[in-house]
């Protein structure tokens, strides 16, 4: 369970560590999905290039003939892969609220009540599709200037592309951050709230409002954290690795063979061990920024502290609920159920004393409706 709001970093954490704990292999088994794809992927072109290259053998004409198709597969496959992985970053980030909120899920009910996701997310991918497009055709545009300009002996306008180059590159880094800070709650409000792909982008934009750097050193922190942590374990495993350097002195072909084929199961340790480590990392930073995303909803939405008694104390609300119109739950739906009034509960948990005697109480756990004049407001005593 999480604890109250506003959580500092180490609430955060330990929810996170939480969520791991109770369900270390769902978490697992979700974050390996995208890795069966490449690996299938990886397979199936292997398999594509040597049924070229045997051909190509037998007819070399009919090696240009089949490079096309060669090249709209590798960016199919590509583009498959990277659906698989925003895939499974929903069915992370669902999977966690769900921990949090005391239940059990397991990879079946995550994918069917994931289901929407990836149709919700096409807006998404497609504006950051054509963004990208946008920036790499802007970089290649540059390049083939600085080209043209050497080839032609221009040195002032291959100067003026390269330094147009750099500035643009040194632009990106804090636009970059800024966007990357402010829509970082977009995913979360698709797996969890069920929001529409441009409505989650617009529910991040304004959950970020006025926390901006909260946000960004909460996400820098427990980027930094992941990202030592993996390198520190990656860079040890591969220690043995480093006997495999030197080769050159072998000067029989048959003793370098017989070195690399010693050394090949150290490679193969090394290789699951970062396997691993990737499986174990990706889900954890998925989870811990579902659990930012909740603090941070609970922080703008829920009804002030003063109202209530306070953070941690039982309040007028069961549970978290998303805000109108973004879908979960919504009226008619009991899933996912919201703890009853002074039971264990999500996302504050029971305190001795009595509950509070002004107020309505949500029923059949579902959240009171709320005024129809803005977002979600706690109901009036």
């Amino acid at each position: 369970m999480l604890r109250p709001s506003p959580m500092d970093l180490t609430g955060v954490f330990a929810g996170t560590f939480n969520a791991f704990k109770q369900r270390l292999w769902l978490l697992v088994l979700i974050s390996l999905l995208p890795t069966l794809v490449s690996i299938a992927f990886v397979v199936i072109v292997g398999l594509g290039t040597a049924g070229l290259v045997g051909a190509a053998i037998a007819n070399p004409r009919s090696l240009w003939a089949s490079v096309p198709g060669l090249v709209i597969a590798m960016i199919a496959g590509i583009f498959v892969i990277a659906l698989a992985a925003i895939k499974a970053q929903g069915m992370t980030t669902l999977a966690a609220y769900e921990i949090a909120q005391g239940q059990r899920p397991d990879f079946a009910g995550v994918w069917k009540r994931n289901s929407g996701f990836l149709p919700r997310m096409a807006p998404v991918i497609a504006i950051f599709f054509v963004a990208f497009a946008a920036l790499y055709a802007a970089f290649i545009a540059l390049f083939v200037s600085i080209v043209g300009s050497l080839d032609g002996n221009s040195g002032a306008r291959a100067a003026g592309s390269f330094a147009l180059l750099f500035l643009l590159i040194i632009a990106l880094i804090p636009i970059g951050i800024f966007i990357q800070t402010k829509l970082l709650y977009t995913v979360p409000a698709i797996a969890i709230e069920q929001a529409g792909g441009i409505d989650g982008m617009k529910r991040s934009w304004t959950l970020t409002r006025g926390a901006f750097w909260r946000t960004f050193g909460y996400y820098f922190v427990g980027s930094l954290a992941v990202g030592v942590i993996a390198y520190v374990v990656s860079f040890v495993a591969q220690i043995p690795l480093l006997s495999v350097r030197g080769l050159e002195r072998y000067g029989d072909p048959s003793q370098a063979a017989a070195a690399v084929a010693a050394i090949m199961p150290i490679y193969l340790i090394v290789a699951s061990i970062q396997l691993l480590l990737q499986l174990v990392t990706q889900p954890f930073i998925y989870t811990y920024v579902a659990y930012m995303f909740v603090d941070q909803v609970r922080r703008v939405e829920q009804p002030p502290a003063a109202a209530w008694g306070g953070y941690g104390q039982p309040g007028p609300q069961g549970g978290y609920y998303a805000a109108p119109g973004q879908g979960y739950p919504q009226p008619g739906q009991p899933y996912p159920p919201q703890p009853a009034p002074g039971s264990q509960g999500y996302p504050q948990p029971p305190q001795p004393g009595p509950a509070p005697e002004a107020g309505p109480q949500p029923g059949n756990g579902q959240p009171p409706t709320p005024p129809q004049t803005g977002g979600w407001q706690p109901p009036q005593g």
